[in-house]
């Protein structure tokens, strides 16, 4: 089971503080409130799975803030630091919302359903691979803002690994890896052509 549910729980505490208008990236932080970095590198990755993806800006904010966060939880950094510019960037509130509402269902189902599984995939060295890879896909989601919807498959992977660390499930770190397979493949694909 979840950490007493921590996933829905950072969730929630974005969705009720929404507001009309536009949220900054720092209102979402603030909002998550000091839970570790985890939680707030699953929000972005779940608004960028949403259809909010589509809209112009969202997956470069989202993508540059899975970065950063993702190489502040593997240098283990003590404080959260953000940029300014990136604090200061926002996204509308009302559709936070109503996106947040529509992933709440599965939210919930995956707080029932996660317990701790395969442990020793979130002790060194494993666990540098799940940061890694969410530190990699952040970097590269400002780049598939150009290919429609391609950025919620990455957020996607995204969420599963920090579902992972989360929940310490290590069914969801290998489940995680398959949307990374599938781009490894088309990749692949590609270069031979």
């Amino acid at each position: 089971m979840a950490d007493d549910g921590r996933l829905s729980e950072a969730v929630d505490r974005v969705r009720l503080s929404a507001k009309d208008g536009p949220m900054s990236v720092e209102e979402i932080v603030e909002a998550v409130g000091d839970r570790g970095v985890l939680p707030l590198i699953l929000v972005p990755a779940l608004i960028t799975v949403t259809p909010l993806s589509g809209i112009p800006g969202v997956s470069i904010v989202c993508g540059l803030t899975i970065a950063l966060l993702s190489f502040e939880h593997i240098a283990g950094f003590r404080k959260l630091y953000l940029p300014g510019r990136l604090k200061a960037m926002s996204i509308d509130g009302e559709k936070l919302r109503g996106a947040l509402e529509r992933i709440v269902p599965v939210v919930r189902w995956l707080d029932t359903h996660t317990r701790e599984r395969w442990a020793f995939l979130f002790h060194r060295p494993f666990i540098w691979i799940a940061s890694a890879l969410s530190l990699l896909t952040g970097t590269a989601m400002p780049f598939l803002e150009f290919i429609p919807f391609s950025s919620s498959i990455a957020a996607a992977a995204v969420c599963l690994l920090t579902i992972a660390m989360l929940t310490r499930d290590g069914s969801f770190f290998l489940l995680a890896l398959l949307p990374y397979s599938g781009m490894g493949y088309l990749i692949a694909q590609v270069i031979t052509g």
